[in-house]
């Protein structure tokens, strides 16, 4: 069994409103995600949601810099070339 694997999530060429789609996707469940996180430890009273709170406010940081390229790309009727590569390991 492999400890290492390196997945293609996105690979391809879109409109902006593709690529709007596909990307303010994945970074509207994780940011539902770590949300759904800090919640729960929060009620549980689970511990430290400090790490969650931190990938939250990278998350906004990446939504915003994504918009500002789609707009760009928009305002210009160019079309976006989008790569995203997942690297997954299994720590024992």
């Amino acid at each position: 069994m492999k400890k290492h694997e390196t997945v293609d999530l996105i690979k391809g060429k879109f409109t902006p409103e593709e690529a709007a789609e596909i990307l303010f996707s994945i970074i509207g469940n994780k940011i539902k995600f770590n949300n759904r996180q800090i919640f729960s430890r929060e009620e549980r009273n689970l511990g430290n949601i400090d790490k969650y709170k931190r990938r939250l406010e990278e998350l906004k940081e990446s939504q915003t810099k994504i918009s500002r390229l789609i707009s760009e790309a928009n305002a210009g009727n160019d079309i976006l070339e989008i790569n995203a590569t997942i690297d997954i390991k299994i720590n024992q």
